[in-house]
């Protein structure tokens, strides 16, 4: 298992507002199973915002579930998978997804049409089973790298 908290600018707006982050493409697979968004406030109070006791990272984990990611309000994310690789191929494609879906939600020419769940599972399948992909313990490469 593999974590990554990371300041992500693009999936800030998300976290601070009911919108909610959807798969815009493949690689944003793992987001159509849900994003929830961790608001400190309702288990610590007023805080600096930090995860910095074992209560607040129990909170943490518990609105992951078993998702792959989790927002966190005024902060950035949590990213969670199987493997190194994997970890931060999810990371970086959270941010690039958040950043797809704004753009595609400024054009304002009507609605997105975001992954359906069908389609992120069978990405999922591509990309998290397949051998020589990211994710894959025989995998030389980052996601990045592809």
């Amino acid at each position: 298992m593999a974590a990554i908290h990371c300041h992500c600018l693009e999936v800030i707006p998300f976290a601070d507002t009911s919108v909610p982050l959807r798969p815009m493409y493949h690689m944003g697979y793992f987001i159509g199973e849900g994003v929830p968004v961790f608001e400190i406030r309702k288990v610590g109070g007023m805080t600096d915002m930090l995860i910095s006791t074992p209560q607040l990272g129990r909170a943490l984990a518990q609105t992951l579930g078993n998702r792959s990611a989790a927002l966190m309000r005024g902060h950035g994310a949590v990213v969670v998978a199987e493997s190194l690789h994997l970890v931060v191929g999810k990371a970086y494609y959270l941010n690039t997804n958040a950043r797809l879906q704004w753009q595609a939600m400024q054009l304002g020419g009507g609605n997105v049409t975001y992954l359906d769940p069908e389609e992120a599972k069978k990405a999922a399948q591509t990309y998290e089973r397949v051998p020589g992909t990211p994710g894959n313990r025989d995998c030389q490469r980052t996601s990045i790298e592809r």
